[in-house]
């Protein structure tokens, strides 16, 4: 009987053992996508991690609100780093004072972005738009301020700040002839945090209108307050705000360890006692 050449248990001679591979290699490559998938994971899962309250912050901060003569809203929170928080009365509705102008800020660029209003348009002021919102911004001008105001619509910058989840702030207190008559424009340390989470996170105007307002705000002419209360080398966006008996100010710091909000707002009739709260502030946070 002639030998069998197509079933045996063992190679015919001369002929190369076949290895099939593939079982091995398709492991492999699970085994790395499978690593791969759980880093993404926990990066994002410590990338997005909700605040936490920090009690020694909390504390500090109340700690300095009880040694004020003056009625005070604190909000603080990370929005890198540890993501540590800590607020004093943050739903206490209090006058905004020039704070009232990064809703406008925003309300003019979102209709921009959505084309129903032009920035190149000459305002009442004699600028265009553009030239309006710089100078409401980095100089606190009063008379661009209520111009934008007015130009986009003062019921729509209160409709598109409650669409955020900022309820709490009124912006229109004009009547159809544009005179004010319902008090000052009133809001919330949580609303202004609200606000600027959403713009530091790039979630609140496209990447153009993003950076331009931040570099503005970095731009701030008036530095008595949050910035006073960091080291000189360290950045600071905000805007700040003040009248007879109000000082306040909304602010990102961009801290060598983490990048946090600070927004106060006062019935103080100085600026210290905020650079004071900065200065507590960035010790807890950054040394």
């Amino acid at each position: 009987m002639p030998p069998s050449y197509y079933y045996s248990p063992h190679p015919r001679p001369n002929q190369p053992i076949k290895r099939n591979w593939r079982p091995l290699f398709t492991a492999v490559m699970f085994g790395v996508v499978g690593l791969l998938m759980v880093q993404i994971v926990t990066y994002a899962v410590h990338s997005h991690a909700s605040a936490h309250t920090d009690p020694q912050l909390e504390q500090a901060i109340n700690t300095w609100s009880s040694q004020q003569s003056f009625e005070s809203s604190v909000y603080v929170e990370e929005l890198t780093g540890e993501r540590r928080m800590a607020t004093h009365n943050p739903d206490t509705i209090m006058v905004t004072a020039s704070t009232y102008k990064l809703f406008v800020a925003y309300a003019v660029l979102h209709e921009a972005e959505l084309g129903t209003v032009n920035m190149s348009t000459r305002l009442s002021t004699g600028t265009t738009a553009e030239a309006a919102l710089t100078k409401m911004i980095t100089q606190s001008d009063n008379a661009s301020g209520q111009a934008l105001g007015f130009f986009v619509g003062w019921d729509t910058a209160d409709n598109l700040a409650a669409s955020l989840g900022a309820t709490h702030t009124h912006l229109n207190n004009y009547d159809s002839s544009g005179n004010a008559i319902q008090g000052e424009k009133t809001s919330t340390v949580g609303d202004l945090a609200i606000l600027l989470t959403k713009l530091q996170n790039s979630t609140l105007l496209d990447p153009t209108d993003t950076d331009m307002i931040i570099g503005l705000m970095k731009a701030q002419a008036w530095r008595e307050r949050v910035p006073a209360g960091v080291p000189e080398n360290i950045q600071v966006a905000d805007k700040p705000g003040w009248l007879a008996n109000v000082q306040n100010d909304a602010a990102i710091v961009y801290g060598p360890k983490s990048t946090y909000l600070l927004v106060v707002m006062t019935t103080s009739n100085t600026t210290q006692p905020l650079a004071n709260l900065s200065q507590i502030v960035y010790t807890q946070l950054e040394s």
